[in-house]
């Protein structure tokens, strides 16, 4: 195992959230379903925003839900309109990422529940 030291901050994570999940039935964007009694959006920004390197959160939201997912999350995360396609909403995102950020990562809002460390 490698291990490095990091200090807090130096890592910016885009949580792509913009999608419909049509494949999950009718009903809300899959980003915005409840688990635990709180949207898979709400999860993954509360756990990346938990780790230790992390010092940017950004989300690409759908965009017909940007002001609710804001209200979700903006504490700790930019909330920007994802796109049409995956790759516009990572686009999107990464142009909201504050400069100083050489580490960027992206996380599927539908993968929530990974563990901060």
């Amino acid at each position: 195992m490698t291990t490095y030291a990091s200090a807090r901050g130096d890592v910016a994570v885009l949580v792509v959230a913009a999608g419909l999940g049509l494949r999950l039935g009718p009903g809300a964007p899959k980003a915005l379903r409840s688990v635990g009694g709180e949207p898979l959006v709400v999860h993954a920004v509360r756990r990346a925003s938990a780790a230790r390197s992390v010092g940017a959160v950004v989300v690409a939201a759908p965009p017909a839900d940007v002001a609710l997912v804001t209200d979700l999350v903006g504490h700790c995360a930019t909330v920007v309109p994802g796109g049409a396609t995956r790759q516009a909403s990572v686009a999107a995102a990464l142009a909201a990422v504050p400069d100083g950020y050489d580490i960027v990562l992206v996380h599927d809002a539908a993968r929530a529940l990974a563990p901060a460390d």
